[in-house]
């Protein structure tokens, strides 16, 4: 395991725990008895991540090779210059950063900080002005101002979009809690191995390949995903179809709109998945995925809808497009931010209800974690 290392980042610029556990990734645990440390997976890589008031520190537990073989040394010269640029990043679409030029001379990680550094600033976008951001949504609506004091600096994850798609089916009808564990599931049984560490063994997501075949169907409804099952390894088949990682690609250089349209052709994919997708690994940051906390949330902007009990599909999008007129291009990670608050209110509701200070849940509230 590596020393821990660090990048320039204030406190106030990142609020960490919020970030990671708030409904984005599923994939993010507190370390051991650490309670500011975090332990998670993304880009083929094992992290410990931690804050200082002035830094964000992270170790490397383990880590895989960048996932394109034009970087292995065996590949002749005559080989790499017969691969066009376009088929050469095809594993960016997935990991966000370009694939290193060299290895790390000696030590005991693959590739230079720079490298790690880099897919730490793209996952949490430390290059957008978030501080500036809030200052224009505090002005936005009274609603942001009222609900956000406390959620000074959540990040919009900028994650893997294969992760995040089938990450999101699994959220389907489900709490963060059991969402998690069937994302590892995924990772366990059809990931590859990263590391061993303090007794857990640690996977990467699948490629879409993997899910595709007949049998995934078989081996997940066994592994009690239920419907979700189908939804996964058919939408995996049609991704194939699609092209696969150039699909993906097509759908971040779409507009918001017509990506959207064309996740909607896949199995299982309803508006709310696909705006999910959209938000955090698709760079559309106006997408608002509407849920019933976000519909709760709402009543602030459209006081017409606490009349109404279910989303219809007219409702859903006028939502979305009100909340995009409020809060801009950016919409969504305002979302975001107000959607946590959501979680941190019903979070207190439900342990008002378990210490006895409730006569119980209101209509429609459950006890238990949210669901996204």
């Amino acid at each position: 395991m590596s020393q821990w290392m660090k990048i320039p980042c204030l406190h106030k610029h990142l609020q960490l725990k919020t970030t990671l556990t708030g409904g984005q990734s599923f994939r993010w645990n507190k370390h051991d008895s650490f309670q500011d440390e975090f332990i998670g997976v993304f880009a083929n890589i094992v992290w410990i991540l931690k804050q200082t008031e002035t830094a964000l520190l992270y170790k490397i537990v383990g880590e895989l090779p960048y996932p394109n073989p034009n970087n292995q040394d065996h590949i002749s010269n005559a080989k790499k210059q017969r691969i066009s640029p376009k088929e050469e990043n095809l594993a960016q679409i997935r990991l966000k950063v370009p694939e290193p030029d060299r290895y790390a001379s000696g030590g005991k990680l693959l590739y230079p900080q720079s490298y790690y550094e880099s897919l730490l600033r793209v996952y949490f976008r430390l290059d957008v002005d978030l501080e500036r951001c809030y200052d224009q949504w505090n002005k936005c609506h009274v609603h942001f101002e009222n609900s956000a004091d406390q959620f000074y600096a959540v990040r919009q994850l900028d994650q893997d979009p294969v992760e995040n798609l089938f990450s999101f089916i699994c959220s389907q009808n489900n709490n963060i809690s059991r969402i998690s564990g069937l994302v590892e599931k995924i990772c366990t049984h059809y990931g590859d191995k990263i590391c061993e560490y303090n007794g857990t063994t640690f996977y990467n997501f699948p490629d879409a390949g993997k899910l595709a075949s007949q049998q995934v169907e078989e081996r997940l409804r066994q592994l009690s995903f239920g419907y979700r099952a189908k939804y996964i390894q058919k939408s995996a088949e049609e991704i194939l179809a699609k092209g696969d990682l150039e699909w993906f690609r097509k759908l971040q250089q779409l507009d918001y709109k017509e990506a959207h349209r064309e996740l909607l052709t896949l199995t299982g994919i309803g508006p709310k998945v696909a705006d999910c997708i959209c938000l955090m690994s698709l760079n559309h940051l106006q997408a608002i995925p509407v849920d019933t906390h976000v519909f709760q949330i709402a009543r602030n902007y459209l006081p017409h809808l606490a009349k109404c009990k279910t989303i219809s599909g007219k409702m859903y999008g006028e939502i979305g497009d009100k909340f995009r007129e409020v809060y801009g291009s950016k919409a969504g990670w305002a979302q975001t931010v107000l959607f946590c608050a959501d979680l941190r209110q019903f979070k207190e509701k439900s342990d008002d209800v378990n210490n006895g200070n409730s006569e119980g849940p209101k209509d429609g509230q459950k006890k238990g974690k949210a669901k996204r």
